[in-house]
Formats: structure tokens, C-alpha cells, sequence
């Protein structure tokens, strides 16, 4: 079975979030969901882009190698 690796809208706004170096706790009060839910999709965003960081998720996004 083929992994998706297109980000859902959500996960692109969690990620672009992540960038400006936001917690997983000021994420979730912002958007108004929990802690755990921002970290399920920081998981699947790290899995779908085989990433195991935010240093690769910011090179992944603004493809700085």
C-alpha cells in the first residue's frame, strides 16, 4: 500500500506553525483542539514527509538544503 505523502489542510497549517517555532501547546489553544491532537498530525506530517525533526521540516517547506 503507497503512503500519501500530500499533507491534509490541517497538517499544513500545524506544520507552518511548527516553523515560526510554535509549541505543540500554543498551537493547540490557538486552533482550540488538544495538545495530543496537534502532536497526532506532527506525527503523520514527520511519517508522510520522512522527517524527524523541525530543522527538516522547515528545509522540507522552504526546500533549504
Amino acid at each position: 500500500m503507497k503512503r500519501s505523502t500530500e499533507l491534509t489542510e490541517r497538517e499544513l497549517q500545524i506544520a507552518k506553525e511548527c516553523c515560526k517555532g510554535k509549541s505543540s501547546r500554543v498551537i493547540a489553544s490557538e486552533l482550540g483542539i488538544s495538545q495530543r491532537t496537534v502532536e497526532n498530525h506532527k506525527y503523520a506530517i514527520y511519517r508522510k514527509l520522512d522527517i524527524k525533526n523541525n530543522i527538516e521540516l522547515i528545509n522540507k517547506l522552504y526546500k533549504i538544503k
